[in-house]
């Protein structure tokens, strides 16, 4: 039994409406700039739409792993997935609250769908990047400026 991604993304928010099935996703993250690491994200949110490409029930597992600029890597999500074989398609909606970013560069999510043999049968990649960027001051402009008295 296969599951097939037919997409996934990383962003800040996302939902899906009960009654539609409807996906909508806000704010897509492929690049953070920032000042300075290490840094929290409130939220950060992974959603994937599948398909079973064979008939009957899936019982698996999701396996969430991040690929750290440095090489390592870290399990940051597990958990069950059941999909009964009346329903094909499947939206699903991982939410991370206050996900620490420790360095700047390439990351990587790895999104792993395993079946109950414990054998991978699906997975997303998804990247992003950490760029620092320069802070700017916030002063007071020039036109709001008291004048100077001699």
């Amino acid at each position: 039994m296969a599951l097939k991604v037919h997409f996934a993304s990383l962003s800040f928010g996302a939902s899906v409406d009960q009654q539609t099935g409807s996906l909508s996703i806000f704010d897509i993250v492929e690049e953070l700039r920032t000042p300075q690491v290490p840094m929290h994200l409130q939220a950060l949110v992974i959603t994937l739409a599948m398909e079973k490409t064979e008939p009957g029930d899936f019982n698996g597992k999701v396996l969430i792993h991040i690929l750290t600029p440095d090489g390592k890597q870290q399990m940051v999500g597990t958990g069950e997935m059941r999909v009964p074989a009346q329903q094909r398609r499947l939206k699903a909606v991982f939410r991370f609250g206050g996900f620490p970013v420790l360095a700047f560069g390439d990351h990587r999510f790895v999104v792993s769908l395993m079946n109950d043999k414990g054998s991978k049968v699906g997975e997303s990649l998804l990247d992003f990047n950490v760029v620092q960027a320069t802070q700017v001051a916030q002063g007071v402009s020039p036109s709001e400026k008291p004048p100077v008295s001699h």
